[in-house]
């Protein structure tokens, strides 16, 4: 596709991360074709990074909040903002790999467009066995993926956590499947994440893990499936008693009571078929057959 830009808007939330943000500007602002527009969302309107922005970056559209909405809630007001159908979601600290990465997205768009959301290979920690193949997935991450902007509309959006660890895609992921809408995987689609994992998360990051781990399928399963979420979080307590976190678990039990006050009056669970079709999908990709020759067409042009 010989053109300068690319009908496709691109949405990066941003919170305290200022060389990080630097360098996924940079690295946008470098693809050939570039994307139509880039928006930056503030996580508590951050002086630096508005500094950063404004001085470096002046043709990138900025928005802000001056509380912490978390990546999802800024999400929403990005998806809310885009101009375009199609918006390519990084985080502050994730980019492409390819200075083609938007030409490779059109691509992938033009031979699958009823597709909701379209999951890049998240680079380093994803090791795909054809680099060239196609899955399809119950999730998508949300540092490295492409969304139908129609699609997400259709959804009750992201939850607007400041720790959304266990929540964040998957909820809405789950929202999709139940409309009926699909997540491919591309391994032609490749985003790095500078992001290292740690040895041990912090104490607050644990504890927001555990708490999203039990309002997830509060909110999103029906009666008959919850005791299959009550075995996954049995299963995190008891990763935590083993490393003795028990301050976490403490501190878990102790929030876990104003999160379900907060959370539960949202409760829109799906169907049965639903959880169960998504859970066995998460378990095991399928391979989109007669993909791989399309896809690697992008190395021949």
């Amino acid at each position: 596709m010989a053109v300068s830009r690319i009908p496709i808007s691109v949405a990066v939330p941003a919170c305290r991360r200022l060389d990080q943000l630097r360098l996924t500007l940079s690295r946008l602002e470098a693809c050939v074709p570039r994307p139509a527009e880039i928006l930056v969302h503030l996580d508590g309107n951050d002086s630096g990074l508005r500094r950063l922005v404004e001085e470096e970056f002046p043709q990138v559209k900025l928005l802000h909040s001056n509380v912490l909405l978390g990546p999802g809630g800024a999400r929403n007001r990005l998806m809310n903002e885009a101009r375009n159908t199609w918006v390519a979601h990084f985080d502050d600290d994730s980019f492409p790999v390819d200075l083609d990465f938007f030409a490779r997205v059109w691509r992938v768009i033009d031979r699958f467009p009823e597709t909701a959301v379209f999951a890049a290979t998240i680079l380093p920690v994803d090791n795909p066995p054809d680099p060239q193949g196609l899955w399809l997935h119950a999730m998508y991450i949300g540092c490295g993926h492409v969304m139908n902007r129609d699609w997400f509309l259709r959804t009750q959006g992201y939850l607007p956590l400041p720790l959304a660890y266990n929540l964040e895609e998957v909820d809405v992921s789950i929202q999709l499947h139940e409309l009926g809408g699909r997540c491919l995987q591309s391994g032609a689609l490749r985003v790095f994440h500078d992001h290292p994992v740690p040895t041990r998360e912090t104490e607050e990051v644990q504890v927001a893990m555990m708490i999203n781990t039990v309002v997830f399928p509060l909110l999103r399963y029906p009666m008959t499936v919850l005791p299959q979420a009550f075995g996954s979080v049995l299963r995190r307590l008891l990763r935590l008693a083993l490393h003795g976190e028990w301050r976490v678990i403490l501190r878990s039990l102790g929030a876990l009571p104003g999160a379900l006050r907060r959370y539960l009056p949202l409760r829109a669970p799906v169907h049965a078929a639903t959880v169960w079709s998504w859970l066995l999908l998460r378990r095991a990709p399928q391979r989109v057959a007669g993909a791989a020759a399309f896809i690697f067409s992008f190395s021949h042009d």
